[in-house]
């Protein structure tokens, strides 16, 4: 079997355990990888760190930003453009978003700060799957891999319990994370 047809499948299952999920389950998970998150230490030294706003059945990282916020932390969130790519803005409150691609809240450059990847102190990103050797499989649009081929800031991918597998396919311009933080654990290097 191809690269490209392990993803897919790998992909569907797991997506297909993502929905089973319910909303107390969901709501316990999201507070736990906050928990986790805010236990790393290039977290909490962090000054500007890159969230994003989570998709249908993602794991809710809202928490751990406003728990962020509330230690003085930056939080920036991606705004996708043509050609797979992503611009990164840290919103002004309340006016500082609006529904973008794919139907998500993304920030409105007109009520937002832009920042390079090279001012990221950290990255949390979401992703599909991942494993104990830290590679990262993705909606499969290649938009955090080329985001992270641009910085060496800290990155931490997060799920739920489902998403950590044995094994994620991976390709040369797949990028691996630094950790991998679901409610019952914390992969790091």
């Amino acid at each position: 079997m191809e690269i490209a047809e392990r993803k897919a499948l790998l992909r569907s299952e797991i997506r297909a355990k993502r929905r089973e999920l319910g909303p107390d389950e969901r709501k316990r998970s999201a507070a736990l990888v906050a928990k986790r998150l805010l236990e790393l230490e290039p977290i909490m030294e962090a000054e500007l760190i890159l969230a994003y706003m989570p998709m249908k059945n993602e794991l809710d990282i809202l928490p751990a930003v406003f728990e962020l916020k509330k230690l003085g932390k930056k939080v920036a969130f991606p705004l996708c453009i043509e050609n797979g790519g992503l611009r990164l803005f840290v919103p002004a409150e309340e006016e500082g978003f609006k529904v973008g691609s794919y139907g998500i809240l993304e920030p409105d450059p007109e009520n937002s700060e832009e920042v390079s990847p090279d001012d990221l102190d950290a990255v949390i990103l979401p992703a599909v799957a991942f494993d104990r050797e830290l590679n990262r499989l993705g909606q499969g649009g290649g938009y955090y891999d080329r985001l992270l081929a641009r910085t060496d800031c800290f990155k931490a991918a997060v799920g739920f319990d489902c998403q950590l597998v044995g094994s994620v396919p991976t390709e040369p311009n797949d990028r691996p994370v630094d950790a991998a933080v679901v409610p019952s654990e914390t992969v790091i290097k």
